[in-house]
Protein backbone atom coordinates (compact mmCIF):
# COMPACT_ATOMS: atom_id res chain seq x y z
CA UNK A 1 0.00 0.00 0.00
CA UNK A 2 2.41 2.30 0.65
CA UNK A 3 4.93 1.66 -2.13
CA UNK A 4 2.01 2.18 -4.48
CA UNK A 5 1.67 5.33 -2.89
CA UNK A 6 5.02 5.96 -2.98
CA UNK A 7 5.28 5.31 -6.75
CA UNK A 8 1.77 7.08 -7.42
CA UNK A 9 3.47 10.42 -5.58
CA UNK A 10 6.83 9.83 -7.90
CA UNK A 11 4.44 9.28 -11.38
CA UNK A 12 2.80 12.61 -10.58
CA UNK A 13 5.84 14.29 -9.82
CA UNK A 14 7.11 13.08 -12.98
CA UNK A 15 4.25 14.44 -14.84
CA UNK A 16 4.82 17.96 -13.24
CA UNK A 17 8.11 17.90 -14.63
CA UNK A 18 7.89 15.83 -17.92
CA UNK A 19 4.86 17.24 -20.17
CA UNK A 20 4.78 14.37 -22.39
CA UNK A 21 1.78 11.94 -22.48
CA UNK A 22 2.59 7.84 -22.05
CA UNK A 23 2.74 5.67 -25.47
CA UNK A 24 3.30 9.22 -27.38
CA UNK A 25 7.30 9.82 -26.72
CA UNK A 26 9.69 10.28 -29.82
CA UNK A 27 13.10 11.87 -29.92
CA UNK A 28 12.12 15.03 -30.61
CA UNK A 29 10.13 15.56 -27.16
CA UNK A 30 12.47 14.15 -25.33
CA UNK A 31 15.35 16.59 -26.53
CA UNK A 32 12.45 19.38 -25.86
CA UNK A 33 12.46 18.46 -21.95
CA UNK A 34 16.19 17.86 -21.99
CA UNK A 35 16.22 22.08 -22.97
CA UNK A 36 13.49 22.49 -20.18
CA UNK A 37 15.33 20.78 -17.78
CA UNK A 38 18.88 22.02 -18.52
CA UNK A 39 16.90 25.71 -18.38
CA UNK A 40 15.78 24.88 -15.35
CA UNK A 41 19.13 23.49 -13.87
CA UNK A 42 21.32 26.34 -15.91
CA UNK A 43 18.94 29.32 -13.89
CA UNK A 44 19.35 27.01 -10.30
CA UNK A 45 22.86 26.68 -10.64
CA UNK A 46 23.29 30.72 -11.60
CA UNK A 47 21.15 31.63 -9.00
CA UNK A 48 23.53 29.31 -6.43
CA UNK A 49 26.85 30.77 -7.59
CA UNK A 50 26.00 34.26 -6.51
CA UNK A 51 24.71 32.60 -3.77
CA UNK A 52 28.07 31.00 -2.51
CA UNK A 53 29.67 34.45 -4.33
CA UNK A 54 31.50 32.53 -7.00
CA UNK A 55 33.56 34.28 -9.63
CA UNK A 56 31.66 36.95 -11.83
CA UNK A 57 32.74 34.90 -14.88
CA UNK A 58 31.05 31.80 -13.79
CA UNK A 59 27.96 33.49 -13.11
CA UNK A 60 27.58 35.51 -16.20
CA UNK A 61 28.17 31.66 -17.87
CA UNK A 62 25.38 29.47 -16.40
CA UNK A 63 23.69 32.60 -16.76
CA UNK A 64 24.11 33.48 -20.37
CA UNK A 65 23.85 29.57 -20.95
CA UNK A 66 20.15 29.56 -18.95
CA UNK A 67 19.49 32.33 -21.68
CA UNK A 68 19.99 30.11 -24.59
CA UNK A 69 18.88 26.91 -23.34
CA UNK A 70 15.96 28.76 -22.67
CA UNK A 71 15.55 30.14 -26.53
CA UNK A 72 16.37 26.77 -27.97
CA UNK A 73 12.90 25.31 -25.72
CA UNK A 74 11.30 27.79 -27.68
CA UNK A 75 11.95 27.25 -31.03
CA UNK A 76 11.88 23.48 -30.77
CA UNK A 77 8.12 23.44 -29.05
CA UNK A 78 7.21 26.28 -31.12
CA UNK A 79 9.16 27.13 -34.12
CA UNK A 80 9.92 23.38 -34.44
CA UNK A 81 13.39 23.84 -35.60
CA UNK A 82 14.40 20.36 -34.02
CA UNK A 83 17.87 19.70 -35.93
CA UNK A 84 19.15 23.19 -36.12
CA UNK A 85 18.53 23.19 -31.99
CA UNK A 86 19.78 19.67 -31.31
CA UNK A 87 23.01 20.99 -33.07
CA UNK A 88 23.55 24.59 -31.29
CA UNK A 89 22.68 22.61 -28.19
CA UNK A 90 25.86 20.20 -28.28
CA UNK A 91 27.83 22.48 -29.19
CA UNK A 92 26.95 25.24 -26.57
CA UNK A 93 27.14 22.41 -24.34
CA UNK A 94 30.88 21.71 -25.49
CA UNK A 95 31.99 25.24 -24.75
CA UNK A 96 29.66 25.58 -21.72
CA UNK A 97 31.52 22.86 -20.08
CA UNK A 98 34.64 23.89 -21.09
CA UNK A 99 34.42 26.75 -19.27
CA UNK A 100 33.57 25.86 -16.71
CA UNK A 101 36.07 23.64 -16.30
CA UNK A 102 38.35 26.49 -15.80
CA UNK A 103 36.46 28.55 -14.04
CA UNK A 104 34.66 25.73 -11.94
CA UNK A 105 38.32 24.21 -10.04
CA UNK A 106 38.52 21.62 -12.89
CA UNK A 107 38.35 17.86 -11.76
CA UNK A 108 37.94 18.62 -8.51
CA UNK A 109 34.80 21.36 -9.22
CA UNK A 110 31.66 19.40 -10.27
CA UNK A 111 31.95 19.80 -13.62
CA UNK A 112 33.26 16.19 -14.28
CA UNK A 113 29.80 15.19 -12.77
CA UNK A 114 27.69 17.63 -15.41
CA UNK A 115 29.79 15.70 -18.17
CA UNK A 116 28.79 12.10 -17.33
CA UNK A 117 24.96 13.55 -16.40
CA UNK A 118 24.75 14.18 -19.80
CA UNK A 119 25.92 11.45 -21.64
CA UNK A 120 23.59 9.00 -20.91
CA UNK A 121 20.89 12.26 -22.18
CA UNK A 122 22.48 12.11 -25.76
CA UNK A 123 21.72 7.96 -25.78
CA UNK A 124 18.00 8.38 -25.75
CA UNK A 125 17.21 11.43 -28.64
CA UNK A 126 19.99 10.51 -31.23
CA UNK A 127 20.47 8.58 -34.00
CA UNK A 128 23.50 5.07 -33.31
CA UNK A 129 26.22 6.80 -35.96
CA UNK A 130 25.55 10.43 -33.87
CA UNK A 131 25.73 8.69 -30.24
CA UNK A 132 29.22 7.59 -30.74
CA UNK A 133 30.51 10.20 -32.30
CA UNK A 134 29.26 12.86 -29.70
CA UNK A 135 30.62 10.10 -26.71
CA UNK A 136 34.24 9.65 -28.93
CA UNK A 137 33.90 13.47 -28.81
CA UNK A 138 32.96 13.82 -24.94
CA UNK A 139 35.62 11.60 -23.96
CA UNK A 140 38.58 12.98 -26.24
CA UNK A 141 37.06 16.56 -24.70
CA UNK A 142 37.67 15.26 -20.87
CA UNK A 143 41.21 13.66 -21.58
CA UNK A 144 42.29 16.90 -23.02
CA UNK A 145 41.12 19.46 -20.04
CA UNK A 146 42.37 16.24 -17.91
CA UNK A 147 45.72 16.96 -19.80
CA UNK A 148 45.96 20.64 -19.89
CA UNK A 149 44.87 20.69 -15.74
CA UNK A 150 47.75 18.55 -14.97
CA UNK A 151 50.23 19.80 -17.16
CA UNK A 152 49.17 23.97 -16.90
CA UNK A 153 47.54 24.08 -13.50
CA UNK A 154 47.51 27.76 -13.16
CA UNK A 155 44.81 27.69 -15.78
CA UNK A 156 42.74 26.45 -13.41
CA UNK A 157 40.40 28.71 -10.49
CA UNK A 158 40.19 27.07 -7.44
CA UNK A 159 37.58 27.59 -4.72
CA UNK A 160 38.40 29.91 -1.91
CA UNK A 161 38.00 27.14 0.85
CA UNK A 162 37.51 23.34 0.57
CA UNK A 163 34.02 23.58 2.02
CA UNK A 164 33.04 25.88 -0.38
CA UNK A 165 34.39 23.06 -2.91
CA UNK A 166 32.47 20.60 -1.01
CA UNK A 167 29.24 22.59 -0.32
CA UNK A 168 29.05 23.31 -4.50
CA UNK A 169 29.69 19.58 -5.07
CA UNK A 170 26.96 18.55 -2.95
CA UNK A 171 24.22 21.48 -4.41
CA UNK A 172 24.90 20.20 -7.85
CA UNK A 173 25.07 16.17 -7.44
CA UNK A 174 21.59 16.84 -5.50
CA UNK A 175 19.85 19.07 -8.19
CA UNK A 176 21.22 17.08 -11.17
CA UNK A 177 20.21 13.42 -9.35
CA UNK A 178 16.76 15.10 -8.93
CA UNK A 179 16.21 16.06 -12.65
CA UNK A 180 18.26 13.42 -14.33
CA UNK A 181 17.60 9.94 -12.65
CA UNK A 182 13.69 10.72 -12.92
CA UNK A 183 13.67 11.52 -16.54
CA UNK A 184 16.00 8.74 -17.44
CA UNK A 185 13.24 6.65 -15.02
CA UNK A 186 10.38 8.25 -17.27
CA UNK A 187 12.39 7.48 -20.73
CA UNK A 188 12.98 3.91 -19.56
CA UNK A 189 8.99 3.52 -18.95
CA UNK A 190 7.96 4.92 -22.34
CA UNK A 191 10.45 2.66 -24.40
CA UNK A 192 9.07 -0.26 -22.65
CA UNK A 193 6.04 1.00 -23.21
CA UNK A 194 6.28 1.74 -27.14
CA UNK A 195 8.02 -2.01 -27.11
CA UNK A 196 4.92 -4.09 -25.77
CA UNK A 197 2.57 -1.54 -27.97
CA UNK A 198 4.75 -2.34 -30.57
CA UNK A 199 4.57 -6.01 -30.60
CA UNK A 200 0.66 -6.11 -29.62
CA UNK A 201 0.09 -4.25 -32.98
CA UNK A 202 2.00 -6.97 -34.97
CA UNK A 203 0.19 -9.67 -33.39
CA UNK A 204 -3.18 -7.35 -33.78
CA UNK A 205 -1.79 -6.77 -37.71
CA UNK A 206 -1.30 -10.42 -39.21
CA UNK A 207 -4.66 -11.51 -37.20
CA UNK A 208 -6.21 -8.88 -39.09
CA UNK A 209 -4.12 -9.84 -42.31
CA UNK A 210 -4.88 -13.42 -41.79
CA UNK A 211 -8.59 -12.37 -41.14
CA UNK A 212 -8.63 -10.38 -44.49
CA UNK A 213 -7.57 -12.85 -46.78
CA UNK A 214 -10.33 -15.10 -45.71
CA UNK A 215 -13.21 -12.26 -45.76
CA UNK A 216 -11.77 -11.61 -49.00
CA UNK A 217 -11.64 -15.27 -50.17
CA UNK A 218 -14.93 -16.08 -49.22
CA UNK A 219 -17.08 -13.37 -51.52
CA UNK A 220 -14.36 -14.29 -54.17
CA UNK A 221 -15.29 -17.78 -54.08
CA UNK A 222 -18.91 -17.04 -54.55
CA UNK A 223 -18.32 -14.89 -57.85
CA UNK A 224 -16.31 -17.21 -59.31
CA UNK A 225 -18.35 -19.92 -58.70
CA UNK A 226 -22.28 -18.93 -59.54
CA UNK A 227 -20.41 -17.39 -62.37
CA UNK A 228 -19.27 -20.65 -63.43
CA UNK A 229 -22.58 -21.80 -63.02
CA UNK A 230 -24.28 -18.82 -65.29
CA UNK A 231 -22.99 -20.58 -68.14
CA UNK A 232 -24.17 -23.77 -67.92
CA UNK A 233 -26.89 -23.17 -70.79
CA UNK A 234 -29.56 -25.63 -69.19
CA UNK A 235 -29.96 -23.38 -66.06
CA UNK A 236 -33.35 -21.75 -65.66
CA UNK A 237 -33.63 -18.11 -65.83
CA UNK A 238 -35.58 -18.30 -62.52
CA UNK A 239 -32.19 -19.95 -60.95
CA UNK A 240 -29.85 -17.52 -62.72
CA UNK A 241 -31.92 -14.62 -60.79
CA UNK A 242 -30.90 -16.15 -58.03
CA UNK A 243 -27.44 -16.46 -58.96
CA UNK A 244 -27.16 -12.91 -60.04
CA UNK A 245 -28.12 -11.54 -56.69
CA UNK A 246 -26.09 -14.12 -54.60
CA UNK A 247 -23.47 -12.63 -56.99
CA UNK A 248 -24.49 -9.05 -56.45
CA UNK A 249 -24.63 -9.59 -52.72
CA UNK A 250 -21.12 -10.66 -52.39
CA UNK A 251 -19.94 -8.19 -55.16
CA UNK A 252 -21.03 -5.30 -52.54
CA UNK A 253 -19.34 -7.17 -49.35
CA UNK A 254 -15.98 -7.73 -51.35
CA UNK A 255 -16.40 -3.64 -52.01
CA UNK A 256 -17.03 -2.74 -48.41
CA UNK A 257 -14.78 -4.84 -47.26
CA UNK A 258 -12.05 -3.09 -49.64
CA UNK A 259 -13.41 0.44 -48.99
CA UNK A 260 -12.63 -0.10 -45.28
CA UNK A 261 -9.57 -1.21 -45.88
CA UNK A 262 -8.75 1.63 -47.94
CA UNK A 263 -10.37 4.01 -45.26
CA UNK A 264 -8.49 3.08 -42.71
CA UNK A 265 -5.14 3.39 -44.39
CA UNK A 266 -6.38 7.09 -44.71
CA UNK A 267 -6.97 7.89 -41.25
CA UNK A 268 -3.67 6.27 -40.56
CA UNK A 269 -2.06 8.37 -43.02
CA UNK A 270 -3.64 11.83 -41.92
CA UNK A 271 -5.18 12.53 -45.56
CA UNK A 272 -8.80 12.29 -44.72
CA UNK A 273 -10.30 15.58 -46.06
CA UNK A 274 -13.25 17.51 -44.88
CA UNK A 275 -15.38 19.33 -47.57
CA UNK A 276 -18.28 20.89 -45.28
CA UNK A 277 -21.46 22.11 -46.63
CA UNK A 278 -25.37 22.25 -45.84
CA UNK A 279 -26.86 19.14 -45.81
CA UNK A 280 -30.77 19.35 -46.05
CA UNK A 281 -31.64 16.26 -43.25
CA UNK A 282 -34.96 15.05 -45.20
CA UNK A 283 -33.61 14.28 -48.46
CA UNK A 284 -30.53 12.93 -46.97
CA UNK A 285 -32.48 10.59 -44.64
CA UNK A 286 -34.71 9.69 -48.09
CA UNK A 287 -31.40 8.65 -49.57
CA UNK A 288 -29.69 6.69 -46.96
CA UNK A 289 -33.19 4.57 -46.87
CA UNK A 290 -33.43 4.00 -50.61
CA UNK A 291 -29.88 2.26 -50.54
CA UNK A 292 -30.15 0.59 -47.70
CA UNK A 293 -33.95 -1.18 -48.80
CA UNK A 294 -33.28 -2.97 -51.59
CA UNK A 295 -29.82 -4.63 -49.48
CA UNK A 296 -31.66 -6.19 -47.01
CA UNK A 297 -31.22 -10.24 -47.37
CA UNK A 298 -34.10 -11.83 -48.75
CA UNK A 299 -33.56 -14.37 -45.42
CA UNK A 300 -34.06 -11.75 -43.17
CA UNK A 301 -36.85 -10.77 -41.58
CA UNK A 302 -36.60 -7.61 -40.74
CA UNK A 303 -38.54 -3.96 -40.42
CA UNK A 304 -36.50 -1.41 -41.67
CA UNK A 305 -37.78 2.14 -41.27
CA UNK A 306 -36.01 6.20 -40.22
CA UNK A 307 -37.68 8.56 -38.26
CA UNK A 308 -37.75 12.34 -38.60
CA UNK A 309 -39.66 14.63 -36.37
CA UNK A 310 -42.18 16.57 -37.60
CA UNK A 311 -40.38 20.16 -36.84
CA UNK A 312 -37.06 18.61 -38.34
CA UNK A 313 -38.60 17.87 -41.76
CA UNK A 314 -37.05 21.26 -43.04
CA UNK A 315 -33.80 21.40 -40.96
CA UNK A 316 -30.13 21.74 -42.43
CA UNK A 317 -27.02 21.14 -41.14
CA UNK A 318 -23.10 22.78 -42.09
CA UNK A 319 -20.83 19.66 -42.28
CA UNK A 320 -19.44 16.92 -44.68
CA UNK A 321 -22.25 15.11 -46.12
CA UNK A 322 -20.32 12.49 -47.78
CA UNK A 323 -18.05 11.64 -45.06
CA UNK A 324 -21.25 12.02 -42.73
CA UNK A 325 -23.40 9.46 -44.94
CA UNK A 326 -20.28 6.74 -44.65
CA UNK A 327 -20.38 7.09 -40.61
CA UNK A 328 -24.34 6.32 -41.33
CA UNK A 329 -23.67 3.31 -43.52
CA UNK A 330 -21.28 1.91 -41.36
CA UNK A 331 -23.56 1.64 -38.49
CA UNK A 332 -26.64 0.85 -40.62
CA UNK A 333 -24.46 -2.02 -42.53
CA UNK A 334 -23.53 -3.62 -38.88
CA UNK A 335 -27.41 -2.95 -37.73
CA UNK A 336 -28.33 -5.44 -40.70
CA UNK A 337 -25.47 -7.71 -40.69
CA UNK A 338 -25.66 -8.76 -36.61
CA UNK A 339 -30.44 -8.95 -37.11
CA UNK A 340 -31.64 -11.91 -38.11
CA UNK A 341 -35.27 -10.79 -37.21
CA UNK A 342 -36.60 -7.64 -35.43
CA UNK A 343 -36.43 -4.19 -36.80
CA UNK A 344 -33.44 -1.02 -37.96
CA UNK A 345 -34.40 2.02 -37.55
CA UNK A 346 -32.57 5.05 -38.05
CA UNK A 347 -33.65 8.52 -36.92
CA UNK A 348 -32.83 12.22 -35.88
CA UNK A 349 -32.68 14.64 -32.51
CA UNK A 350 -31.87 18.07 -32.41
CA UNK A 351 -32.84 20.49 -30.04
CA UNK A 352 -34.24 23.45 -32.26
CA UNK A 353 -35.57 22.80 -35.84
CA UNK A 354 -34.45 25.91 -37.93
CA UNK A 355 -30.36 25.61 -37.11
CA UNK A 356 -29.51 23.10 -34.78
CA UNK A 357 -26.43 23.78 -32.72
CA UNK A 358 -26.02 20.31 -32.56
CA UNK A 359 -27.59 16.66 -34.30
CA UNK A 360 -27.72 13.19 -33.32
CA UNK A 361 -28.45 10.62 -35.69
CA UNK A 362 -29.10 7.34 -33.80
CA UNK A 363 -29.25 3.56 -36.08
CA UNK A 364 -30.87 0.70 -32.97
CA UNK A 365 -31.49 -2.59 -34.12
CA UNK A 366 -32.78 -5.58 -32.52
CA UNK A 367 -29.70 -7.50 -32.93
CA UNK A 368 -27.04 -9.19 -30.67
CA UNK A 369 -26.04 -7.14 -28.42
CA UNK A 370 -23.09 -6.15 -27.12
CA UNK A 371 -21.56 -6.60 -23.42
CA UNK A 372 -20.30 -4.50 -20.89
CA UNK A 373 -16.51 -5.55 -21.31
CA UNK A 374 -16.76 -5.35 -25.39
CA UNK A 375 -18.46 -1.32 -25.38
CA UNK A 376 -14.86 -0.53 -24.77
CA UNK A 377 -12.91 -2.10 -27.22
CA UNK A 378 -15.90 -2.27 -29.78
CA UNK A 379 -14.43 1.27 -31.54
CA UNK A 380 -10.68 0.01 -31.47
CA UNK A 381 -9.54 -1.44 -35.20
CA UNK A 382 -9.78 -5.14 -36.19
CA UNK A 383 -12.83 -5.38 -33.52
CA UNK A 384 -15.91 -7.24 -33.88
CA UNK A 385 -16.52 -8.09 -29.77
CA UNK A 386 -15.55 -10.90 -27.55
CA UNK A 387 -15.43 -13.51 -30.27
CA UNK A 388 -11.82 -14.70 -32.11
CA UNK A 389 -10.81 -13.58 -35.65
CA UNK A 390 -11.48 -16.41 -37.31
CA UNK A 391 -15.10 -17.10 -35.91
CA UNK A 392 -16.52 -13.66 -36.67
CA UNK A 393 -18.91 -12.62 -38.83
CA UNK A 394 -18.63 -10.96 -42.34
CA UNK A 395 -15.97 -7.76 -42.09
CA UNK A 396 -12.57 -7.11 -40.93
CA UNK A 397 -13.55 -5.16 -37.71
CA UNK A 398 -12.81 -1.79 -38.88
CA UNK A 399 -16.45 -0.40 -39.68
CA UNK A 400 -16.98 0.91 -36.12
CA UNK A 401 -13.00 2.29 -35.82
CA UNK A 402 -13.21 4.11 -39.37
CA UNK A 403 -16.86 6.00 -38.41
CA UNK A 404 -15.27 6.91 -34.69
CA UNK A 405 -12.48 8.50 -36.42
CA UNK A 406 -14.65 10.40 -39.04
CA UNK A 407 -16.74 11.50 -36.39
CA UNK A 408 -14.26 13.26 -34.63
CA UNK A 409 -13.36 15.07 -38.37
CA UNK A 410 -16.61 16.19 -38.28
CA UNK A 411 -16.29 17.98 -34.83
CA UNK A 412 -18.49 14.98 -32.96
CA UNK A 413 -18.42 11.69 -31.20
CA UNK A 414 -20.52 8.25 -30.95
CA UNK A 415 -21.48 6.47 -28.26
CA UNK A 416 -23.21 3.10 -27.58
CA UNK A 417 -25.93 2.04 -25.42
CA UNK A 418 -26.43 -1.94 -25.26
CA UNK A 419 -27.78 -4.88 -23.45
CA UNK A 420 -25.70 -8.26 -23.32
CA UNK A 421 -28.76 -9.75 -24.49
CA UNK A 422 -30.26 -8.02 -27.45
CA UNK A 423 -30.42 -4.63 -29.39
CA UNK A 424 -28.05 -2.22 -29.63
CA UNK A 425 -28.13 1.56 -30.20
CA UNK A 426 -25.32 3.83 -32.06
CA UNK A 427 -25.82 7.48 -31.45
CA UNK A 428 -23.45 9.69 -33.65
CA UNK A 429 -23.40 13.58 -32.43
CA UNK A 430 -22.05 16.23 -34.62
CA UNK A 431 -21.69 19.69 -33.37
CA UNK A 432 -22.29 22.70 -35.19
CA UNK A 433 -19.47 24.43 -37.39
CA UNK A 434 -19.83 27.72 -38.08
CA UNK A 435 -20.85 28.58 -42.08
CA UNK A 436 -17.81 30.30 -43.40
CA UNK A 437 -18.57 34.10 -44.11
CA UNK A 438 -19.51 34.35 -47.78
CA UNK A 439 -21.50 30.84 -48.26
CA UNK A 440 -25.06 30.98 -48.97
CA UNK A 441 -27.31 28.83 -47.29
Amino acid sequence: MIKNRISNLFTAFLKKWIDVKIGKLNSKEIFQQILLISTTLCIISTISNILLNLSTPLIFTTGFSSIIFGYLYYLVRFKNHYHLSLYIFISLLFLMLNILWFLNAGSYGPTLLIFQAFIPMFLFFTEIRRKLYIIFLFCVNISILFAVEYFYPETITQYATNEERILDLYFISFIFFMFEIPLLYFIQKQFITESLKAINSEKVKSAFLANMSHEIRTPMNAIIGFTELLKDPHTEEEIKDQYLDIIKDNGNVLLQILNNVMDASKIEAGIIEVNNKTVKIKPFFERIYATFLGQIPSNKQIFFTYEIPKNLTCSEFYTDELLMYQIISNLISNAIKFTSKGFVKFGIEAPNPCNPDWIKIYVSDSGTGISNEDKNEIFKRFNQGKVEFKDKKDGVGLGLAISSELAKKLNGSISLESSNSSGSTFSVTLNKINIPVGIAI
